[in-house]
């Protein structure tokens, strides 16, 4: 009877054995399971982001395109504006008079004088400079 109740509690415990077996398996595989379910979570998520942000970087682009077309339009606008006001100012009768009589008169000489303002600057700086140049030669000496 010994062997029968010996034999009994070898098979309960594989029994037993068996069972913690199955569900370390049973637990370790709902482990990998949540593992997999959080990446795919993961990724679907990164995706996501990725295709918002493309989406946002599409939409800015069209509107920065929009505003670039609609300030070229106001541009053209305004040039073509401006050459119209220009050429109203060109066909005034009184400058039209008033160019015909300077044409009609008889010129018997004519006398044009320029200055260049730009040499009689530089000639004068360097005139300044020479003197400060001097002046500080002087001092140098005596003192």
């Amino acid at each position: 009877m010994q062997a029968k109740t010996a034999q009994a509690e070898k098979k309960a415990l594989a029994e037993k054995k068996a069972q913690a077996e199955k569900k370390a398996a049973a637990d370790k595989k709902a482990q990998t399971d949540k593992k997999a379910l959080a990446e795919k979570k993961a990724q679907a998520d990164k995706k996501a982001a990725a295709d918002k942000k493309a989406q946002t970087d599409k939409k800015a682009a069209a509107e920065k395109k929009a505003l670039a077309e609609k300030k070229a339009a106001a541009d053209k606008k305004a040039a073509a504006e401006k050459k119209a006001q220009a050429r109203k100012k060109v066909n005034s009768p009184t400058q039209i008079n008033s160019q015909q009589k300077r044409d009609s008169r008889t010129e018997l000489l004519t006398v044009s004088v320029s200055l260049n303002t730009g040499k009689i600057v530089s000639i004068a700086s360097i005139g300044i400079l020479a003197s400060a140049i001097l002046v500080s030669a002087m001092v140098f000496i005596a003192g």
